[in-house]
């Protein structure tokens, strides 16, 4: 990720909440320049660029600038702004092929792009689940994904470029990734920082410290956590508090992802509904495999 926020620094005390009006406008002026919006935050955009690269935009300043001016004014003064961004960014160079950049592959956990992004974009789907896998190019100081264009042109398959990336991403995952966040709890954080958290629970029943033999629940709020607890009766109770924190930190954290609960067993992903109706209601829907396991252990008396 290319940060851009240093040169649209907020004035002390600007709250950053930005009108519709405005977001349209960069949205428009945006698009006109080859960006997608990915996500919007307090205080600034995410997108990805017109080279596949990601790049965070701080507006505040810009924002504060635009409320001096008519609207009429808006699309030159941002069209300005995007154009000196667009010259001191100076993204990596880009491959053609994946092929010469495999070790610096990396998975990516994230909801679908837009049909109408152009460049391509490479993903697949993530079976029993609304999210795609993708493909990264991680740089020492940025990332980019991977096109479409990039995977045809590569000697290896999409299947060997994806193994590849999830091979890399376990080298660099630490062997205590997953940290108890309390210890009267089972409730399991995985959080370094580094852009791929979220994009480790692809590889986490192989983190878990210990075998989880009913499985596990999975949340992925945001880029940056992962939140992981192995299934038992105990934490069945607290399902619906994880869900819970799941949605307000899907509201509140950057890069979010998914605030659903996720259920992964045996190397299967299944969504685990959970729906509030009333403050004082909640409905669960486990997936049907859930409930014959579920079956299976209450008949043997082995429930974890």
């Amino acid at each position: 990720m290319t940060p851009l926020d240093s040169f649209d620094e907020a004035e002390p005390g600007f709250s950053g909440h930005f009108s519709a009006n405005f977001r349209a406008a960069v949205t428009t002026a945006l698009q006109e320049q080859g960006y997608t919006v990915l996500a919007w935050e307090e205080d600034g955009v995410n997108v990805i660029g017109p080279q596949a690269d990601e790049q965070y935009l701080g507006l505040n300043n810009l924002y504060r600038r635009a409320l001096g001016l008519d609207q009429a004014e808006w699309p030159l003064l941002i069209r300005q702004f995007l154009e000196h961004v667009t010259h001191i960014s100076g993204g990596p160079d880009l491959p053609a092929a994946l092929d010469t950049v495999t070790a610096q592959l990396r998975p990516r956990l994230v909801t679908p792009f837009s049909s109408d992004l152009k460049p391509r974009l490479w993903s697949r789907p993530l079976p029993g689940t609304p999210l795609i896998i993708s493909l990264v190019i991680d740089f020492p100081h940025a990332m980019a994904y991977a096109t479409q264009e990039m995977v045809e042109n590569s000697q290896a398959t999409p299947d060997e470029l994806l193994e590849s990336a999830l091979d890399n991403l376990r080298q660099d995952t630490p062997d205590d990734f997953l940290q108890p966040v309390t210890e009267e709890l089972d409730l399991l954080l995985g959080h370094t920082g580094d852009g791929y958290d979220a994009s480790r629970a692809l590889l986490v029943e192989e983190l878990l410290p210990e075998p989880a033999p009913a499985g596990l629940w999975v949340t992925v709020p945001s880029r940056d956590e992962l939140y992981v607890w192995p299934v038992s009766a105990a934490a069945l109770e607290h399902l619906p508090h994880l869900k819970l924190f799941a949605q307000d930190n899907y509201q509140k954290h950057a890069y979010p992802i998914s605030d659903d609960i996720f259920w992964i067993y045996q190397g299967r992903w299944h969504t685990f509904d959970i729906r509030f109706e009333k403050p004082d209601t909640v409905a669960i829907s486990p997936p049907p495999e859930f409930i014959e396991l579920l079956e299976n252990w209450s008949a043997s008396g082995e429930l974890p």
